[in-house]
């Protein structure tokens, strides 16, 4: 079997780094709103991986998770007035079981970052104690950049301000590129956790690589064999995750790197903050889940996949 790296831009043949198993962990969903066709045909795509890896014998351990704490969800918890707990779990029930219903195979793994905090605060406090992380005078914690030399290999990108739009700017960070790995609460702020840093909540990136440590067991080269998402994730979020992972375990993060193309409205990536979403659940009312399930699977998974309603039918047929 060969698997096209997303890094290397190349076919390579998948050696696992433990003989006879598979290790994937795909980036789940922030779990502030319901899921878009978008997330569906990500998810779709590392199902099938997953399946054709046992086809040919392979024990795979597949890791999918679920961002519950971070900016949009307090937002939501803000404009709702529920709690943030309330509104996880409730989008994290319906996520599941539309999953089920287009034939995706649930995870062996399914961490949350609230499940996560205590293997959170230990790799931000082993990059501090390694001087890869500072923390400035408000409490937050950045990742220094420029002591990673390797910082840019898996995007080839090392700055792209949209891509960055996760990142809070102030005068204190060291270098531009600096992303946060602690994110100290401000005066008012209700959903708090205290660390040894401070109170506050983890960065975005911090919880992949925390949470892949906590529940896999690679080897001194890779933690993980595989590591997936959507092409908008290439950068920022993968090139952080693994640096944090590299600079706080020693070893790279995953051996293999995979990236499923987007799903687009008139050209434009499906996206809940672009408001062009066709939400998931929505579909379900109208097409069965293997209609669906073989629409999105009907492109090549790494190209970029335009909704068509009138191609959707012609699948229901």
């Amino acid at each position: 079997m060969v698997i096209y790296d997303s890094v290397q831009k190349t076919k390579l043949p998948f050696t696992p780094i433990r003989e006879g198993e598979a290790s994937i962990y795909v980036c789940g969903p922030t779990v502030y709103d319901d899921a878009h066709l978008g997330h569906a045909r990500s998810s779709l795509s590392f199902d099938l991986l997953s399946r054709t890896l046992k086809a040919l014998g392979y024990k795979v351990t597949m890791g999918k998770n679920f961002t519950d704490i971070d900016d949009k969800i307090i937002k939501k918890v803000e404009a709702t007035g529920k709690s943030m707990t309330e509104i996880t779990s409730f989008y994290i029930e319906r996520y599941l079981e539309e999953m089920e219903a287009i034939g995706v195979d649930r995870p062996d793994i399914e961490p949350k970052a609230t499940d996560s905090l205590q293997a959170i605060e230990e790799m931000i406090q082993k990059l501090i104690d390694k001087n890869f992380a500072y923390i400035i005078s408000t409490g937050d914690v950045y990742f220094d950049t420029s002591k990673d030399s390797a910082y840019g290999d898996i995007s080839h990108r090392v700055s792209d301000e949209e891509s960055q739009s996760r990142v809070e700017h102030t005068t204190e960070k060291k270098n531009p590129k600096d992303f946060a790995l602690w994110k100290a609460c401000k005066g008012g702020e209700d959903i708090c956790f205290d660390t040894a840093f401070s109170s506050g909540r983890p960065g975005w990136h911090i919880e992949c690589s925390a949470m892949i440590e906590k529940h896999f067991h690679g080897n001194d080269e890779y933690s993980i064999d595989i590591h997936g998402g959507g092409a908008d994730l290439l950068f920022p979020h993968h090139e952080n995750e693994a640096a944090q992972s590299r600079c706080a375990t020693g070893h790279e993060l995953a051996k293999y790197w995979m990236h499923n193309g987007f799903v687009q409205i008139d050209g434009e990536k499906m996206s809940k903050s672009l408001g062009n979403s066709f939400f998931l659940k929505d579909a379900l009312k109208v097409y069965d889940g293997e209609v669906l399930r073989y629409y999105l699977n009907s492109v090549h998974y790494r190209n970029d996949f335009n909704f068509n309603e009138e191609d959707l039918l012609t699948a229901k047929k």
